[in-house]
């Protein structure tokens, strides 16, 4: 049995990955499958389509030139309809097109070539932050934040309003709330919350962290442009400063 992440559950891991070119689609099949995952390909947005119809999906990896799709335009559609969690696999590996790969919702983003192990590693990465797991109870005791009008449930990771409306928050956003609202009035810097987050390293040129504070704050902020939840701290990150309150059971 492969050493594998999902080896001691019943249900392995299912991984989709939409690439035109046939040799990264066996590539990553082959790393993939021998980190005990199950994988499935496809070369176009119409074949990704089928597959998803037809299959239980825990995560897709996306090309960004498909012969029939902009892959950046189809992940914006995909996050309109689903929380799946998709990792950008691409040649196209500027912080222009990382920046945008996070603006429309990929949970990461690769370059290629990639080494095998670290994209398993992504992977499980990805799925842990998620929890894409079958084998997770459902009446499991659930453990909170509370803040201003939002409950922010650790264990389901999910976030609503006090009046019951769900926010829908990518599993890269919600580790960044969970991140700055266990730290409040602590600032914190994007070092700190990329490690935090994505397991990895800022660098100068990095804007992962603040891109994904900009979509936060749409969501969470009552005017994002004058942002009272989630502060920036010049010349350090961004500070949480609101009042957290934590719940049990």
């Amino acid at each position: 049995m492969p050493s594998g992440f999902w080896e001691n559950v019943m249900t392995p891991t299912h991984v989709l990955v939409v690439d035109d070119d046939a040799d990264i689609r066996a590539f990553v099949r082959h790393a993939l499958e021998r980190e005990g995952m199950v994988v499935s390909v496809a070369d176009s947005k119409q074949a990704m389509e089928v597959v998803l119809a037809d299959d239980v999906i825990d995560i897709l990896l996306l090309d960004v030139r498909l012969p029939d799709a902009d892959g950046f335009d189809l992940l914006r559609d995909l996050r309109q309809t689903t929380s799946l969690p998709v990792i950008m696999l691409t040649g196209m590996d500027t912080p222009t097109d990382r920046v945008l790969g996070l603006e429309f919702g990929a949970d990461d983003y690769l370059g290629k070539p990639v080494d095998p192990k670290e994209l398993a590693a992504r992977v499980r990465n990805v799925l842990r932050r998620s929890r894409v797991s079958r084998t997770q109870e459902i009446d499991e005791p659930s453990e909170k934040l509370t803040f201003a009008d939002f409950t922010v449930d650790l264990t389901r990771r999910a976030l609503s309003r006090t009046n019951g409306e769900n926010i829908d928050l990518t599993g890269a956003e919600f580790d960044l709330l969970c991140a700055l609202a266990q730290a409040p009035n602590r600032p914190l810097s994007r070092d700190q919350l990329l490690h935090q987050t994505q397991r990895r390293h800022w660098t100068p040129f990095d804007r992962s962290v603040d891109v994904l504070v900009g979509r936060l704050r749409k969501k969470i902020e009552a005017d994002p442009k004058r942002p009272e939840l989630i502060k920036s701290v010049r010349g350090v990150g961004y500070v949480f400063s609101e009042r957290v309150k934590r719940i049990s059971g």
